[in-house]
């Protein structure tokens, strides 16, 4: 399953990334359970780099990721991929 998810956070890295982040957060609003989802590049600076993509191509990406939180078991999330070291954290790997 880590593999699945490295694949599809590297895809999913902008240009100059050295980490990349996936969250998903579960809240209540207005009385209606939401859904929040979050995907962040950050330069090895630790700078957050700014993603200008295009609505179609931003979604092409987070749909694979949306679909591998839903098979989790944690109703909030938080995936993060270090590109230079290749590790990636967050998630209970078994």
């Amino acid at each position: 399953m880590s593999e699945i998810w490295i694949n599809a956070l590297r895809f999913a890295a902008l240009p100059g990334a050295a980490k990349v982040r996936f969250e998903r957060q579960s809240v209540i609003e207005d009385g209606t359970s939401t859904t929040r989802y979050a995907l962040r590049s950050e330069a090895e600076s630790g700078r957050v780099i700014g993603d200008d993509r295009d609505y179609d191509l931003l979604k092409s990406v987070m749909g694979p990721l949306e679909k591998l939180a839903e098979q989790q078991d944690h109703r909030d999330l938080i995936v993060e991929l270090d590109l230079i070291n290749k590790t990636l954290t967050g998630l209970s790997l078994g």
